[in-house]
Protein backbone atom coordinates (compact mmCIF):
# COMPACT_ATOMS: atom_id res chain seq x y z
CA UNK A 1 0.00 0.00 0.00
CA UNK A 2 1.56 3.20 -1.19
CA UNK A 3 2.52 5.59 1.79
CA UNK A 4 -0.06 8.23 0.76
CA UNK A 5 -2.82 5.66 1.39
CA UNK A 6 -1.61 5.48 4.98
CA UNK A 7 -1.09 9.05 5.26
CA UNK A 8 -4.46 9.31 4.34
CA UNK A 9 -6.06 6.78 6.30
CA UNK A 10 -3.87 8.04 9.27
CA UNK A 11 -5.26 11.76 8.97
CA UNK A 12 -9.24 10.36 9.07
CA UNK A 13 -8.30 8.04 11.98
CA UNK A 14 -6.87 11.08 13.94
CA UNK A 15 -9.86 13.30 12.72
CA UNK A 16 -11.93 11.14 14.42
CA UNK A 17 -11.06 10.88 16.82
CA UNK A 18 -10.79 13.87 17.62
CA UNK A 19 -13.89 14.79 16.80
CA UNK A 20 -15.36 11.73 19.14
CA UNK A 21 -13.21 13.69 21.85
CA UNK A 22 -14.79 17.21 21.56
CA UNK A 23 -17.95 15.53 21.72
CA UNK A 24 -17.23 13.87 24.39
CA UNK A 25 -16.41 16.81 26.63
CA UNK A 26 -19.57 18.94 25.08
CA UNK A 27 -21.77 20.03 28.19
CA UNK A 28 -25.48 19.97 28.23
CA UNK A 29 -27.38 23.41 28.91
CA UNK A 30 -30.47 22.94 31.07
CA UNK A 31 -33.30 25.46 30.23
CA UNK A 32 -36.49 25.41 32.46
CA UNK A 33 -39.45 27.34 31.46
CA UNK A 34 -42.60 28.76 33.76
CA UNK A 35 -45.39 30.87 33.14
CA UNK A 36 -44.40 34.03 33.61
CA UNK A 37 -46.68 34.94 37.15
CA UNK A 38 -44.42 31.57 38.29
CA UNK A 39 -40.94 32.91 37.51
CA UNK A 40 -40.60 34.71 40.48
CA UNK A 41 -41.13 31.14 42.50
CA UNK A 42 -38.57 29.59 39.90
CA UNK A 43 -35.77 31.95 41.24
CA UNK A 44 -35.64 30.87 44.63
CA UNK A 45 -34.52 26.88 43.65
CA UNK A 46 -31.21 26.58 42.37
CA UNK A 47 -30.31 23.33 40.24
CA UNK A 48 -27.18 23.19 38.25
CA UNK A 49 -27.24 24.51 34.89
CA UNK A 50 -24.82 22.22 33.19
CA UNK A 51 -24.81 18.48 33.18
CA UNK A 52 -22.14 16.03 31.26
CA UNK A 53 -25.61 14.33 29.59
CA UNK A 54 -28.96 14.50 29.21
CA UNK A 55 -29.63 11.80 32.01
CA UNK A 56 -28.58 14.11 34.45
CA UNK A 57 -30.29 17.09 32.90
CA UNK A 58 -33.62 14.76 33.81
CA UNK A 59 -32.52 14.00 37.12
CA UNK A 60 -32.11 17.97 38.22
CA UNK A 61 -35.24 18.67 36.99
CA UNK A 62 -37.10 15.38 38.84
CA UNK A 63 -35.38 16.82 42.19
CA UNK A 64 -36.61 20.28 41.89
CA UNK A 65 -40.43 18.98 41.45
CA UNK A 66 -39.95 16.90 44.13
CA UNK A 67 -38.07 20.52 46.20
CA UNK A 68 -41.73 22.00 44.86
CA UNK A 69 -44.23 19.26 46.54
CA UNK A 70 -41.87 19.41 49.52
CA UNK A 71 -42.45 23.30 49.63
CA UNK A 72 -46.51 22.80 49.36
CA UNK A 73 -47.14 23.78 45.32
CA UNK A 74 -48.04 19.67 45.10
CA UNK A 75 -49.87 20.38 41.56
CA UNK A 76 -45.98 20.73 39.87
CA UNK A 77 -45.07 18.83 37.06
CA UNK A 78 -43.10 18.33 33.78
CA UNK A 79 -45.85 19.68 31.01
CA UNK A 80 -43.13 19.22 28.23
CA UNK A 81 -39.07 18.66 27.18
CA UNK A 82 -36.95 19.18 24.57
CA UNK A 83 -33.88 18.51 23.31
CA UNK A 84 -31.07 19.72 20.87
CA UNK A 85 -27.09 18.29 20.66
CA UNK A 86 -26.25 20.91 23.49
CA UNK A 87 -29.55 22.05 25.03
CA UNK A 88 -32.22 20.29 27.29
CA UNK A 89 -35.24 22.26 27.37
CA UNK A 90 -38.29 21.21 30.01
CA UNK A 91 -41.51 22.97 30.49
CA UNK A 92 -42.66 23.23 34.12
CA UNK A 93 -46.49 23.97 35.59
CA UNK A 94 -45.93 25.39 38.94
CA UNK A 95 -48.99 25.72 40.32
CA UNK A 96 -50.73 27.20 43.64
CA UNK A 97 -48.99 26.83 46.62
CA UNK A 98 -51.06 24.78 49.27
CA UNK A 99 -51.66 25.87 52.63
CA UNK A 100 -52.93 24.04 56.34
CA UNK A 101 -56.93 24.84 56.85
CA UNK A 102 -55.74 22.90 60.44
CA UNK A 103 -54.51 19.48 61.38
CA UNK A 104 -56.29 18.43 64.03
CA UNK A 105 -54.34 16.13 66.60
CA UNK A 106 -57.28 13.44 66.39
CA UNK A 107 -56.83 10.26 68.76
CA UNK A 108 -53.29 11.21 69.15
CA UNK A 109 -52.42 11.31 73.16
CA UNK A 110 -50.63 15.35 74.00
CA UNK A 111 -47.86 13.41 75.53
CA UNK A 112 -47.10 11.83 72.44
CA UNK A 113 -47.60 14.87 70.75
CA UNK A 114 -45.50 16.93 72.57
CA UNK A 115 -42.67 14.28 72.02
CA UNK A 116 -43.17 14.60 68.60
CA UNK A 117 -42.92 18.42 68.64
CA UNK A 118 -46.34 18.77 66.84
CA UNK A 119 -47.95 22.02 67.66
CA UNK A 120 -51.51 23.08 66.30
CA UNK A 121 -50.64 26.77 65.46
CA UNK A 122 -47.82 25.45 63.28
CA UNK A 123 -50.82 24.23 61.04
CA UNK A 124 -53.44 26.56 61.05
CA UNK A 125 -53.50 28.66 58.14
CA UNK A 126 -49.59 27.82 57.80
CA UNK A 127 -47.69 26.58 54.32
CA UNK A 128 -48.08 23.05 53.47
CA UNK A 129 -45.02 21.52 53.93
CA UNK A 130 -44.40 18.00 53.24
CA UNK A 131 -41.58 17.31 55.22
CA UNK A 132 -42.44 19.03 58.52
CA UNK A 133 -45.73 16.32 58.39
CA UNK A 134 -43.12 13.53 57.89
CA UNK A 135 -40.69 14.61 60.58
CA UNK A 136 -43.92 14.14 63.47
CA UNK A 137 -44.89 10.70 61.70
CA UNK A 138 -41.39 9.85 62.29
CA UNK A 139 -41.28 11.23 65.51
CA UNK A 140 -44.07 9.53 66.70
CA UNK A 141 -43.31 6.14 64.84
CA UNK A 142 -40.02 6.08 66.48
CA UNK A 143 -41.42 6.64 69.96
CA UNK A 144 -43.70 4.10 69.50
CA UNK A 145 -41.31 1.45 68.22
CA UNK A 146 -39.16 1.79 71.62
CA UNK A 147 -42.18 1.45 73.62
CA UNK A 148 -43.47 -2.00 72.92
CA UNK A 149 -45.42 -0.85 69.21
CA UNK A 150 -43.54 -1.82 66.48
CA UNK A 151 -46.00 -2.02 64.22
CA UNK A 152 -47.85 0.95 64.74
CA UNK A 153 -48.89 3.38 61.43
CA UNK A 154 -50.01 7.15 61.57
CA UNK A 155 -52.21 8.47 58.44
CA UNK A 156 -53.94 11.45 57.93
CA UNK A 157 -58.08 10.77 57.90
CA UNK A 158 -60.72 13.61 57.68
CA UNK A 159 -58.97 14.85 54.76
CA UNK A 160 -60.38 17.48 53.17
CA UNK A 161 -59.24 20.35 50.34
CA UNK A 162 -60.60 23.35 49.62
CA UNK A 163 -59.14 25.19 46.81
CA UNK A 164 -55.66 25.44 47.85
CA UNK A 165 -56.22 24.71 51.42
CA UNK A 166 -55.53 20.95 53.21
CA UNK A 167 -57.16 19.90 56.57
CA UNK A 168 -57.19 16.77 58.12
CA UNK A 169 -56.80 15.15 61.29
CA UNK A 170 -54.47 12.11 62.82
CA UNK A 171 -55.22 9.09 63.61
CA UNK A 172 -51.98 7.18 65.19
CA UNK A 173 -52.85 2.71 65.35
CA UNK A 174 -50.54 1.49 67.61
CA UNK A 175 -51.60 -2.17 67.03
CA UNK A 176 -50.99 -4.62 69.96
CA UNK A 177 -48.43 -4.42 72.52
CA UNK A 178 -45.17 -6.38 71.99
CA UNK A 179 -42.82 -7.96 74.49
CA UNK A 180 -39.50 -9.24 74.53
CA UNK A 181 -39.21 -12.89 75.01
CA UNK A 182 -36.18 -14.73 76.01
CA UNK A 183 -32.96 -14.63 73.76
CA UNK A 184 -32.94 -17.80 71.49
CA UNK A 185 -29.03 -18.69 71.52
CA UNK A 186 -27.03 -21.65 69.93
CA UNK A 187 -23.49 -21.95 70.70
CA UNK A 188 -20.90 -23.77 71.08
CA UNK A 189 -19.64 -22.45 73.94
CA UNK A 190 -21.16 -22.16 77.39
CA UNK A 191 -22.76 -18.17 77.48
CA UNK A 192 -25.49 -17.66 79.54
CA UNK A 193 -28.67 -16.16 78.57
CA UNK A 194 -29.47 -14.31 81.17
CA UNK A 195 -26.68 -12.47 81.19
CA UNK A 196 -26.46 -11.96 77.34
CA UNK A 197 -30.02 -10.45 77.73
CA UNK A 198 -28.86 -8.19 80.53
CA UNK A 199 -25.60 -7.29 78.16
CA UNK A 200 -28.04 -6.39 75.12
CA UNK A 201 -31.03 -4.89 76.98
CA UNK A 202 -33.27 -7.96 75.97
CA UNK A 203 -35.16 -9.05 79.26
CA UNK A 204 -38.18 -10.76 79.17
CA UNK A 205 -41.29 -9.44 79.65
CA UNK A 206 -40.23 -6.20 78.53
CA UNK A 207 -41.29 -4.31 76.07
CA UNK A 208 -40.10 -4.36 72.70
CA UNK A 209 -37.57 -1.34 71.98
CA UNK A 210 -36.23 -1.42 68.14
CA UNK A 211 -32.96 0.46 69.74
CA UNK A 212 -31.99 -2.80 71.25
CA UNK A 213 -32.25 -4.49 68.19
CA UNK A 214 -30.42 -1.65 66.21
CA UNK A 215 -27.78 -1.45 68.36
CA UNK A 216 -27.45 -5.67 69.01
CA UNK A 217 -24.81 -5.68 66.17
CA UNK A 218 -22.22 -3.56 67.62
CA UNK A 219 -23.30 -4.03 71.26
CA UNK A 220 -21.94 -8.38 70.55
CA UNK A 221 -19.23 -6.60 68.24
CA UNK A 222 -17.82 -5.54 71.75
CA UNK A 223 -17.33 -8.94 73.56
CA UNK A 224 -14.25 -10.58 72.02
CA UNK A 225 -15.02 -14.20 72.74
CA UNK A 226 -17.40 -14.42 70.74
CA UNK A 227 -18.82 -13.83 66.64
CA UNK A 228 -22.05 -14.01 64.86
CA UNK A 229 -21.95 -17.14 63.02
CA UNK A 230 -25.07 -16.71 61.16
CA UNK A 231 -26.68 -13.00 60.83
CA UNK A 232 -29.44 -12.43 63.87
CA UNK A 233 -33.15 -13.14 63.31
CA UNK A 234 -36.19 -11.72 65.03
CA UNK A 235 -39.72 -13.53 64.90
CA UNK A 236 -42.76 -11.84 66.52
CA UNK A 237 -45.17 -14.65 67.58
CA UNK A 238 -48.04 -14.31 70.40
CA UNK A 239 -47.41 -10.65 71.31
CA UNK A 240 -44.14 -11.67 72.07
CA UNK A 241 -40.50 -10.59 69.83
CA UNK A 242 -37.87 -13.30 69.75
CA UNK A 243 -34.73 -12.54 68.94
CA UNK A 244 -32.28 -15.54 67.97
CA UNK A 245 -28.41 -15.68 67.98
CA UNK A 246 -26.30 -18.41 66.47
CA UNK A 247 -22.60 -17.50 68.00
CA UNK A 248 -19.28 -19.37 67.94
CA UNK A 249 -16.26 -18.89 70.22
CA UNK A 250 -13.53 -16.79 69.66
CA UNK A 251 -10.20 -18.26 70.82
CA UNK A 252 -9.44 -14.88 72.87
CA UNK A 253 -8.15 -16.09 76.50
CA UNK A 254 -4.28 -15.73 76.63
CA UNK A 255 -1.37 -15.92 78.21
CA UNK A 256 1.42 -13.77 77.24
CA UNK A 257 4.93 -13.87 77.89
CA UNK A 258 8.13 -11.65 76.50
CA UNK A 259 11.45 -11.21 77.24
CA UNK A 260 13.29 -8.26 76.45
CA UNK A 261 17.30 -7.98 76.18
CA UNK A 262 18.53 -4.67 76.64
CA UNK A 263 21.74 -3.21 77.42
CA UNK A 264 22.81 -3.01 81.20
CA UNK A 265 23.82 0.49 81.72
CA UNK A 266 24.78 -0.56 85.20
CA UNK A 267 27.51 -3.06 83.79
CA UNK A 268 30.13 -2.14 81.14
CA UNK A 269 29.16 -5.40 79.06
CA UNK A 270 26.02 -7.54 79.57
CA UNK A 271 22.92 -7.30 78.88
CA UNK A 272 19.75 -6.74 80.91
CA UNK A 273 17.21 -9.20 80.52
CA UNK A 274 13.04 -7.79 81.20
CA UNK A 275 10.27 -10.12 81.41
CA UNK A 276 6.37 -9.62 81.47
CA UNK A 277 3.52 -11.91 81.95
CA UNK A 278 0.02 -11.04 80.72
CA UNK A 279 -2.62 -13.19 81.83
CA UNK A 280 -6.75 -12.40 80.57
CA UNK A 281 -9.52 -14.59 81.29
CA UNK A 282 -12.37 -13.94 78.76
CA UNK A 283 -16.02 -14.88 79.93
CA UNK A 284 -14.53 -17.75 82.21
CA UNK A 285 -17.84 -18.73 84.03
CA UNK A 286 -20.13 -18.05 80.84
CA UNK A 287 -21.48 -14.69 81.82
CA UNK A 288 -18.59 -12.35 80.75
CA UNK A 289 -16.91 -11.66 83.28
CA UNK A 290 -12.89 -10.75 83.06
CA UNK A 291 -9.80 -11.64 85.10
CA UNK A 292 -6.76 -10.26 84.06
CA UNK A 293 -3.07 -10.64 86.00
CA UNK A 294 -0.10 -8.63 84.35
CA UNK A 295 3.09 -8.51 85.77
CA UNK A 296 6.44 -6.80 84.56
CA UNK A 297 10.22 -7.04 85.51
CA UNK A 298 11.35 -3.63 84.36
CA UNK A 299 15.25 -3.48 85.64
CA UNK A 300 16.93 -5.13 88.14
CA UNK A 301 15.35 -3.45 91.11
CA UNK A 302 11.68 -2.40 89.75
CA UNK A 303 8.78 -4.60 89.53
CA UNK A 304 5.17 -3.88 88.47
CA UNK A 305 2.11 -6.14 89.34
CA UNK A 306 -1.25 -5.41 88.19
CA UNK A 307 -4.58 -7.35 88.76
CA UNK A 308 -8.25 -6.82 86.97
CA UNK A 309 -11.91 -8.27 87.41
CA UNK A 310 -14.51 -7.16 85.33
CA UNK A 311 -18.12 -7.51 86.81
CA UNK A 312 -21.10 -6.87 83.44
CA UNK A 313 -24.28 -6.03 84.47
CA UNK A 314 -24.49 -6.25 88.01
CA UNK A 315 -27.59 -8.22 89.60
CA UNK A 316 -29.27 -7.69 86.28
CA UNK A 317 -28.61 -4.12 86.00
CA UNK A 318 -27.23 -1.81 83.02
CA UNK A 319 -24.27 -0.97 85.15
CA UNK A 320 -21.17 -2.61 84.90
CA UNK A 321 -18.34 -3.12 88.06
CA UNK A 322 -14.54 -2.86 87.44
CA UNK A 323 -11.77 -3.75 90.14
CA UNK A 324 -8.05 -3.01 89.86
CA UNK A 325 -5.02 -3.29 92.10
CA UNK A 326 -1.65 -2.14 90.90
CA UNK A 327 1.58 -2.03 92.51
CA UNK A 328 4.56 -1.05 92.08
CA UNK A 329 8.13 -0.95 93.23
CA UNK A 330 10.58 1.78 91.84
CA UNK A 331 14.42 0.60 91.93
CA UNK A 332 15.18 1.66 95.85
CA UNK A 333 13.28 4.18 96.04
CA UNK A 334 9.68 4.00 96.63
CA UNK A 335 6.69 1.76 96.57
CA UNK A 336 3.52 2.48 94.93
CA UNK A 337 -0.13 1.24 95.25
CA UNK A 338 -3.34 1.99 93.56
CA UNK A 339 -6.67 0.69 94.09
CA UNK A 340 -9.21 1.84 91.43
CA UNK A 341 -12.82 0.75 91.96
CA UNK A 342 -15.29 2.01 88.72
CA UNK A 343 -19.22 1.88 87.77
CA UNK A 344 -19.69 2.12 84.09
CA UNK A 345 -23.38 3.17 82.27
CA UNK A 346 -24.17 1.87 78.83
CA UNK A 347 -25.49 5.25 76.72
CA UNK A 348 -26.63 3.13 74.31
CA UNK A 349 -24.67 1.24 71.05
CA UNK A 350 -20.46 1.77 71.72
CA UNK A 351 -20.90 4.87 74.31
CA UNK A 352 -20.22 4.49 78.21
CA UNK A 353 -20.54 6.79 81.34
CA UNK A 354 -18.05 5.94 84.14
CA UNK A 355 -17.81 6.94 87.76
CA UNK A 356 -14.96 5.69 89.54
CA UNK A 357 -13.08 5.88 93.21
CA UNK A 358 -9.01 6.12 93.08
CA UNK A 359 -6.97 5.43 96.20
CA UNK A 360 -3.72 5.97 95.72
CA UNK A 361 -0.30 5.49 97.94
CA UNK A 362 3.17 5.52 98.41
CA UNK A 363 6.55 4.67 100.57
CA UNK A 364 9.90 5.52 100.36
CA UNK A 365 11.57 2.23 100.83
CA UNK A 366 15.11 4.04 101.79
CA UNK A 367 15.71 7.46 102.92
CA UNK A 368 17.08 9.76 100.17
CA UNK A 369 19.65 12.35 100.14
CA UNK A 370 18.60 15.72 101.06
CA UNK A 371 19.89 19.04 100.00
CA UNK A 372 19.84 22.71 101.66
CA UNK A 373 16.95 21.21 103.66
CA UNK A 374 14.66 20.72 101.01
CA UNK A 375 11.62 18.08 99.90
CA UNK A 376 13.29 15.08 98.06
CA UNK A 377 12.16 14.25 94.39
CA UNK A 378 9.87 11.27 95.99
CA UNK A 379 8.36 11.61 99.12
CA UNK A 380 5.44 9.58 101.46
CA UNK A 381 1.89 11.03 100.48
CA UNK A 382 -1.75 9.23 99.74
CA UNK A 383 -4.43 10.59 97.54
CA UNK A 384 -7.94 9.44 97.09
CA UNK A 385 -9.73 10.85 93.90
CA UNK A 386 -13.18 10.59 92.23
CA UNK A 387 -14.14 11.04 88.82
CA UNK A 388 -16.11 10.70 85.88
CA UNK A 389 -14.88 9.33 82.16
CA UNK A 390 -16.61 8.81 79.10
CA UNK A 391 -15.75 6.11 76.34
CA UNK A 392 -17.24 5.81 72.72
CA UNK A 393 -16.09 3.73 69.26
CA UNK A 394 -17.07 2.47 66.29
CA UNK A 395 -14.47 -0.26 65.85
CA UNK A 396 -15.05 -3.12 63.06
CA UNK A 397 -13.53 -5.54 66.32
CA UNK A 398 -12.62 -5.10 69.61
CA UNK A 399 -9.59 -7.41 69.27
CA UNK A 400 -8.28 -6.84 65.68
CA UNK A 401 -9.08 -3.09 64.93
CA UNK A 402 -8.75 -2.47 61.20
CA UNK A 403 -11.36 0.38 60.93
CA UNK A 404 -13.48 3.00 62.96
CA UNK A 405 -12.69 5.03 65.81
CA UNK A 406 -12.12 5.59 69.23
CA UNK A 407 -11.96 8.21 71.93
CA UNK A 408 -12.25 8.01 75.87
CA UNK A 409 -11.95 11.15 78.10
CA UNK A 410 -11.24 11.05 81.85
CA UNK A 411 -11.28 14.01 84.73
CA UNK A 412 -10.94 12.93 88.43
CA UNK A 413 -10.28 15.58 91.45
CA UNK A 414 -8.79 14.49 95.04
CA UNK A 415 -7.38 15.22 98.40
CA UNK A 416 -3.79 14.75 98.92
CA UNK A 417 -1.87 14.03 102.13
CA UNK A 418 1.81 13.84 102.40
CA UNK A 419 3.06 12.17 105.71
CA UNK A 420 6.18 13.02 107.51
CA UNK A 421 8.82 10.38 107.14
CA UNK A 422 10.26 9.83 110.04
CA UNK A 423 13.56 9.50 108.25
CA UNK A 424 14.10 12.78 107.35
CA UNK A 425 14.54 16.20 108.89
CA UNK A 426 11.57 17.35 109.94
CA UNK A 427 12.90 20.80 108.55
CA UNK A 428 12.36 20.03 105.16
CA UNK A 429 8.52 19.89 105.75
CA UNK A 430 8.28 23.35 107.16
CA UNK A 431 6.63 25.89 104.90
CA UNK A 432 4.90 22.78 102.72
CA UNK A 433 0.94 22.50 102.64
CA UNK A 434 0.74 18.56 103.62
CA UNK A 435 -3.19 18.77 102.57
CA UNK A 436 -3.87 20.06 99.03
CA UNK A 437 -6.37 19.30 96.22
CA UNK A 438 -4.93 17.53 93.17
CA UNK A 439 -6.65 17.29 89.57
CA UNK A 440 -5.99 14.42 87.23
CA UNK A 441 -7.18 14.75 83.22
CA UNK A 442 -6.74 12.19 80.65
CA UNK A 443 -7.18 11.56 76.74
CA UNK A 444 -7.07 9.34 74.51
CA UNK A 445 -8.06 8.79 70.79
CA UNK A 446 -7.57 6.34 68.34
CA UNK A 447 -7.93 6.04 64.57
CA UNK A 448 -7.93 3.03 62.03
CA UNK A 449 -8.26 3.79 58.65
CA UNK A 450 -8.42 1.27 55.85
CA UNK A 451 -6.75 2.94 52.69
CA UNK A 452 -6.28 -0.49 50.71
CA UNK A 453 -8.01 -4.24 51.67
CA UNK A 454 -4.09 -4.66 52.84
CA UNK A 455 -3.21 -1.52 54.36
CA UNK A 456 -4.12 0.02 57.32
CA UNK A 457 -3.06 3.57 58.71
CA UNK A 458 -3.14 3.66 62.31
CA UNK A 459 -3.14 7.26 63.98
CA UNK A 460 -3.24 7.46 68.12
CA UNK A 461 -3.02 10.71 70.04
CA UNK A 462 -3.09 10.20 74.03
CA UNK A 463 -2.19 13.45 76.75
CA UNK A 464 -2.21 13.47 80.35
CA UNK A 465 -2.24 15.93 82.98
CA UNK A 466 -1.58 16.53 86.47
CA UNK A 467 -2.30 19.87 88.52
CA UNK A 468 -1.23 20.30 92.01
CA UNK A 469 1.55 22.58 93.51
CA UNK A 470 3.14 19.91 95.64
CA UNK A 471 3.99 17.06 92.78
CA UNK A 472 7.18 14.68 92.92
CA UNK A 473 8.39 11.66 90.73
CA UNK A 474 5.88 9.15 92.35
CA UNK A 475 3.07 11.64 91.15
CA UNK A 476 4.61 11.44 87.52
CA UNK A 477 2.72 9.86 85.08
CA UNK A 478 5.19 6.54 83.13
CA UNK A 479 5.86 6.48 79.83
CA UNK A 480 8.38 4.81 77.38
CA UNK A 481 8.20 0.71 75.97
CA UNK A 482 6.38 -1.10 73.83
CA UNK A 483 3.27 0.21 74.89
CA UNK A 484 3.55 4.15 74.68
CA UNK A 485 7.21 5.70 73.70
CA UNK A 486 8.94 2.14 71.84
CA UNK A 487 12.37 2.28 71.60
CA UNK A 488 13.44 3.20 75.33
CA UNK A 489 13.06 1.31 78.18
CA UNK A 490 9.82 0.65 80.01
CA UNK A 491 8.29 3.60 82.13
CA UNK A 492 11.92 5.78 81.44
CA UNK A 493 10.01 8.95 81.29
CA UNK A 494 8.31 10.89 84.52
CA UNK A 495 6.08 13.49 83.38
CA UNK A 496 2.60 15.42 84.91
CA UNK A 497 2.47 16.51 81.36
CA UNK A 498 2.34 15.20 78.27
CA UNK A 499 0.98 14.83 74.91
CA UNK A 500 1.52 11.09 72.46
CA UNK A 501 1.22 11.11 68.84
CA UNK A 502 1.75 7.60 67.23
CA UNK A 503 1.07 7.11 63.55
CA UNK A 504 1.58 3.85 61.99
CA UNK A 505 0.96 1.79 59.10
CA UNK A 506 0.19 -1.94 59.08
CA UNK A 507 0.67 -3.90 55.71
CA UNK A 508 -1.54 -6.89 56.24
CA UNK A 509 -0.86 -10.80 55.14
CA UNK A 510 -4.41 -11.36 56.60
CA UNK A 511 -6.32 -10.03 59.11
CA UNK A 512 -4.21 -10.96 61.78
CA UNK A 513 -0.92 -10.54 60.24
CA UNK A 514 0.76 -7.95 59.49
CA UNK A 515 3.81 -6.18 58.55
CA UNK A 516 4.33 -2.53 60.59
CA UNK A 517 6.54 0.75 60.77
CA UNK A 518 5.95 3.02 63.11
CA UNK A 519 7.06 6.75 64.88
CA UNK A 520 6.25 7.63 68.24
CA UNK A 521 6.78 11.77 68.95
CA UNK A 522 6.08 12.81 73.05
CA UNK A 523 6.41 16.10 74.42
CA UNK A 524 7.03 15.16 78.48
CA UNK A 525 7.08 17.94 80.93
CA UNK A 526 7.22 17.35 84.54
CA UNK A 527 6.41 19.93 86.79
CA UNK A 528 7.92 18.79 89.58
CA UNK A 529 8.40 20.87 93.04
CA UNK A 530 12.20 20.20 93.53
CA UNK A 531 13.19 19.95 89.99
CA UNK A 532 11.21 20.60 87.08
CA UNK A 533 11.84 18.54 83.30
CA UNK A 534 11.08 19.09 79.77
CA UNK A 535 11.64 16.95 77.18
CA UNK A 536 11.00 15.63 73.58
CA UNK A 537 11.09 12.13 72.84
CA UNK A 538 10.69 10.04 69.18
CA UNK A 539 10.74 6.74 68.53
CA UNK A 540 10.96 4.87 65.13
CA UNK A 541 10.86 1.55 64.28
CA UNK A 542 9.65 -1.50 62.75
CA UNK A 543 7.90 -5.26 63.41
CA UNK A 544 6.14 -8.35 62.53
CA UNK A 545 3.22 -9.79 64.33
CA UNK A 546 1.55 -13.38 62.64
CA UNK A 547 -1.06 -15.47 63.67
CA UNK A 548 -0.09 -19.27 64.16
CA UNK A 549 -2.37 -22.15 64.65
CA UNK A 550 -2.56 -21.61 68.66
CA UNK A 551 -0.94 -18.34 69.18
CA UNK A 552 0.13 -15.26 68.06
CA UNK A 553 4.20 -13.77 67.55
CA UNK A 554 5.17 -10.94 68.19
CA UNK A 555 8.40 -9.27 67.10
CA UNK A 556 9.74 -5.07 67.26
CA UNK A 557 12.60 -3.42 66.53
CA UNK A 558 12.59 0.55 67.84
CA UNK A 559 15.23 3.34 68.36
CA UNK A 560 14.86 6.03 70.81
CA UNK A 561 16.02 9.77 70.71
CA UNK A 562 14.93 12.30 73.06
CA UNK A 563 16.72 15.95 73.51
CA UNK A 564 17.75 14.57 77.38
CA UNK A 565 19.37 11.08 76.07
CA UNK A 566 20.58 12.56 72.36
CA UNK A 567 20.13 11.47 69.01
CA UNK A 568 20.13 7.60 68.11
CA UNK A 569 21.94 4.97 68.83
CA UNK A 570 21.87 1.78 67.61
CA UNK A 571 23.66 0.42 70.56
CA UNK A 572 20.81 1.38 72.47
CA UNK A 573 18.23 -0.15 70.00
CA UNK A 574 15.55 -1.99 71.51
CA UNK A 575 14.10 -5.49 70.59
CA UNK A 576 10.80 -6.73 72.07
CA UNK A 577 9.48 -10.21 71.21
CA UNK A 578 6.81 -12.56 72.33
CA UNK A 579 4.26 -14.93 72.08
CA UNK A 580 0.83 -15.03 72.54
CA UNK A 581 -0.87 -17.89 73.20
CA UNK A 582 -4.98 -17.80 72.76
CA UNK A 583 -7.36 -20.70 73.97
Amino acid sequence: MPKIYLKYIYCLFLYGFLCLSVQAQEKYVLNIEVAEQESAVLKRYNFPKEHADSLSAQRAVQNLVSALHSDGYLLAYVVSHTSSSQQVSYKIAIGEKFTWMKLSPGNVENSLLRRSGYKQSQFDEKPFRFNQVARMEKSLLSYAERNGYPFASLKLDSLRIEENQIGASLNLDLGPLILFDSLDIKSDFTLKARFLGNYLGIVQGNPYDQRKIDYLGQRLRNLPYLRLSEASTLTFQNSEATVHLKVEKRPVNQIDGIIGFLPNANRSDGLLITGQVDIDLLNPFGSGKQIGLHWQKLSEETQNLNLQYAHPNVLGSPLNFDFALDFLKQDTLFTKRIFDLKIGYNLGGNSFLNAFSSSEGTDLIGTPKITNNELPVVIDFDLTSYGMGFEWNNFDDPFLISKGTGISLEASTGNKKISRNVGLPTEVYDGVDLKTLQYTFRLNFQNYLRLKNNFVLVNKLSGGLKANDQLFRNDAFRLGGLKSIRGFNENFFFATKYALATLEGRLLFDESSYLLLFSDLAYLRGEFKTSPTSDWALGLGAGLSFTTSSGIFNFIYALGSSQNTGSFNFNQSKIHFGYTTRF
